[in-house]
């Protein structure tokens, strides 16, 4: 992947005025300081959040176990951090709400009768096996803990089509005017759907493509770049974010949290719902190999706090779920509920987690409901096969 991570500090924070400390490792999706402040709270701890783009956290999770305690991030990195040894496996007798968690990242679909959708499916790489390697097969540890997740489409900006396809991202009438989430694992994804949505070409598995497959989408793209059509490339939210404030293009891959962030500051732009289907992810959290009994012992809390309720809530209001929805219910309003689970029209303004208004009352969550949502993922994101060798096509694509 593009770019260096500056060996982090190593430094303890075991202890920090007499309280347990945990360092965190994320991003900005779920490391929001009404977490952090709220679980201070509730646990009696210290929380240091350290906030990466998604690139840089995964390196140091691989590289520096000795610099986090609690890695928070997204499933399909496990690929790349698994391997690596610098996570431990969780042990499931000491998660307390385990049987709460949904059958999303369990069985890799909602619907029993659903079929599961190619690339990074969290349920593929939940399981510890007994040989140590991740599976599918329930045993008693897991990889990491099931927490955030959503469907992520793309961003229209406010006065342009309501499109309703992934062809959106291609199409000429947007030459020069757009943008692509720069991480390999998901703006490939991305491309992969629009690509196979405008008729440039199909995939064997668009989860996991081959070589040859790669070279061919790549040099589609770098065609297309040649000629000026992608305005801009970003990592973080608030990066999308600002492309759209700048009124620099027309439309971009987005992160719901992204499209909260937009709504927060008040610039107009719809969110996509896609005919094709949506771009899966999963968040979760996992523990350091190096943590000693006493971090241990706080860091399983902190991950067990994440399922009591309150974060579910938080982290709806930010446009994410959570793996075990019901327990998050009964800290949100009946309204809220209905918005963000049931796809029902807002019956009053929502707020945001730090309390301005982002839905106006009648709005209805672009999609549907939360079932109607998740159970049209048509890729998750993806760490494959070939990811070397797409990181280099892909690295060449992005600095053209």
């Amino acid at each position: 992947m593009p770019g260096r991570v500056t060996r982090p500090s190593t430094k303890s924070a075991a202890v920090h005025r007499g309280k347990p400390a945990l360092r965190v490792l994320g991003t900005s999706v779920s490391l929001i300081e009404p977490i952090r402040t709220r679980a201070e709270q509730d646990l009696g701890i210290t929380l240091d959040f350290i906030i990466e783009d998604g690139t840089s956290a995964q390196r140091i999770a691989a590289l520096y176990p000795e610099a986090f305690d609690v890695y928070d991030q997204w499933f399909h990195n496990i690929d790349l951090i698994w391997p690596a040894r610098s996570i431990q496996p969780l042990d499931l007798t000491r998660i307390e709400r385990w049987d709460e968690i949904n059958d999303l990242p369990k069985r890799g679909r909602l619907n029993a009768d659903a079929e599961t959708a190619p690339g990074g499916n969290p349920a593929h790489r939940l399981y510890v096996q007994e040989d140590g390697e991740l599976g599918s097969q329930p045993t008693g540890h897991i990889s990491m803990l099931p927490t955030v997740h959503n469907a992520d489409s793309f961003a229209m900006a406010a006065g342009g089509e309501n499109a309703e396809s992934w062809a959106a991202l291609l199409d000429n009438a947007h030459t020069g005017r757009v943008a692509v989430q720069s991480d390999a694992a998901i703006g490939v994804i991305d491309l992969i759907l629009a690509a196979r949505a405008a008729g440039w070409t199909e995939f064997r598995d668009p989860g996991n493509l081959t070589v040859r497959e790669i070279d061919t989408l790549v040099d589609m793209l770098l065609a297309r770049r040649r000629k000026g059509h992608f305005k801009a490339f970003w990592a973080t939210e608030a990066e999308a974010s600002a492309l759209f404030e700048a009124d620099r293009v027309n439309v971009s891959s987005m992160w719901w949290q992204g499209f909260v962030a937009l709504r927060r500051r008040g610039v107009p732009v719809t969110m996509a719902a896609p005919r094709e289907g949506y771009r899966g992810w999963y968040g979760g959290l996992a523990l350091s190999r190096d943590l000693d009994d006493r971090r241990r012992d706080a860091a399983y809390a902190y991950l067990n706090w994440w399922l009591s309720g309150y974060a579910g809530a938080v982290m709806a209001r930010n446009n994410a779920h959570i793996s075990n929805p019901e327990t998050a219910r009964a800290h949100m309003s009946a309204a809220e509920w209905d918005y963000w689970y049931g796809g029902k029209p807002a019956g009053e303004d929502l707020r945001c987690p730090y309390g301005r208004v982002i839905v106006r009352q009648g709005e209805r969550y672009p999609g549907g409901s939360y079932a109607d949502r998740l159970g049209r993922i048509a890729i998750w994101n993806s760490v494959m096969d070939e990811h070397n060798y797409l990181v280099r096509r892909w690295t060449e694509f992005l600095k053209l």
